[in-house]
């Protein structure tokens, strides 16, 4: 009852037993597995295991765990938002998982040699909350029984080779802030005679959502190469089983990939040079036909002294200049090579500003045409500018709303340093 009450969202209950009945922890089920083997097969008891959104995790942070009575705040927005509530059982849940690692694992240092090598070794509970990247279960186990680091699983590897294998980045900074022991574990090789670096270089079927394959190979590439920089030097060109290098296995596993990567792109650029090209052929067009039209004598402006008028002309400038330079930068964007090693840096920095661009394009021209719109009404229609400028964000709202969160994710994929916490 105590184990299966772990496959509910009750571990506030199998805690309550376990104070009561503490021999309980230790004790095996029909199937030889204790309390940690089935947590290690449940990622989503753990923090670690949850993929929440910006907003749900700021709640998730914020959010008290116990809710005292006079707390009324909290309990109104329970009652009045029924996903703050569901997001603080999540968070309760989890906080009551790491509470029985915690105490499972203290009960289990009494165990003799037999008993604990059984449990936790041969029942493969370092290997399940390994490849589930628990980091939590980890970490205590590691505090309790250090010597588990150095559990070698028949076929897997070391713990440092399961987490590459797995793409499990949180477990393997947990390895790294162990410099020494994490160094020596790198330098295994499997019995494929695979580096880490092979072991890196191999392609993540289970790779996190990301926007564009380009994005992708570029995350495949910064992991690749994080794991290179910890490996050993020499190892950059020892040979597998196979007679490949790291680097060419890397390349064959990604081959595929790196073809979606370049398409992506050139569709992406293609896409934006040519509302780049309509906005500078409307803005140079605007520049030669001023609204209101010149003065026949002195070949001037008629609004000129207007100050709509040089909204007008400075938001005209910027478009037609901001258009030119995102088509130049997509047209490079075309015209590069599209090596591996552009995917990290080279080819997204060029669509990012050349979306940066295009945006200041979009928006300016906007401006442009909401001015010259106000300069031809408002003599008739005094409160014109208003709803002239509220429709004219309508589609500068819409192209942030499509284009945000991709440009977002590239800058956070591109200067965020995403596995720099490895680093660290």
């Amino acid at each position: 009852m105590c184990i299966s009450s772990l496959n509910l969202p009750c571990a506030d209950i199998t805690m309550h037993l376990l104070q009561h009945y503490p021999n309980l922890a230790t004790i095996s089920d029909s199937n030889g597995s204790i309390i940690l083997n089935v947590l290690s097969k449940l990622p989503s008891h753990f923090q670690s295991g949850h993929k929440l959104g910006f907003w749900k995790t700021c709640i998730y942070h914020c959010v008290p765990v116990e809710l005292e009575s006079g707390n009324t705040i909290w309990n109104a927005l329970q009652i009045l938002v029924p996903s703050i509530k569901l997001i603080r059982d999540t968070k309760l849940r989890d906080v009551y998982a790491v509470k029985l690692v915690e105490f499972v694992s203290s009960q289990a240092s009494t165990m003799n040699d037999n008993q604990f090598w059984q449990s936790f070794v041969s029942a493969d509970i370092i290997f399940s909350a390994t490849s589930s990247g628990i980091v939590e279960l980890l970490t205590i186990c590691f505090r309790f029984f250090p010597d588990l680091i150095w559990t070698h699983i028949p076929n897997e590897g070391y713990v440092a080779q399961i987490a590459i294998k797995n793409r499990q980045e949180k477990v393997f900074s947990l390895l790294c802030k162990m410099p020494i022991i994490c160094k020596l574990l790198v330098l295994a090789l499997d019995e494929s005679q695979n580096t880490t670096s092979h072991l890196a270089a191999r392609f993540a079927f289970q790779t996190k959502t990301i926007s564009g394959a380009a994005f992708q190979m570029q995350r495949e590439l910064q992991w690749f190469k994080e794991v290179e920089k910890l490996d050993h030097p020499l190892h950059k060109e020892v040979k597998n089983q196979d007679g490949k290098t790291a680097w060419q296995v890397f390349k064959q596993e990604h081959k595929e990939l790196l073809e979606e990567g370049k398409n992506w792109i050139k569709d992406t650029s293609n896409s934006c040079m040519l509302v780049a090209t309509l906005i500078a052929t409307i803005a140079f067009a605007a520049a030669i036909t001023v609204p209101g039209g010149n003065n026949q004598d002195k070949g001037i402006p008629i609004f000129l002294k207007d100050t709509t008028f040089m909204i007008f002309v400075v938001s005209d400038a910027l478009a037609l200049f901001s258009s030119m330079a995102s088509l130049l930068v997509f047209l490079a964007i075309l015209n590069a090579r599209f090596a591996e090693e552009d995917f990290v840096v080279a080819l997204p920095e060029r669509l990012i500003l050349g979306l940066a661009s295009l945006f200041i394009a979009v928006v300016t021209t906007m401006v442009a045409f909401g001015a010259a719109l106000s300069m031809l009404v408002k003599e008739r229609v005094k409160w014109a500018p208003i709803p002239i400028a509220l429709l004219a964000c309508v589609p500068i709202a819409l192209f942030t709303q499509l284009q945000l969160s991709l440009f977002i994710e590239m800058m956070k994929s591109t200067y965020g340093s995403h596995f720099s916490y490895i680093r660290k």
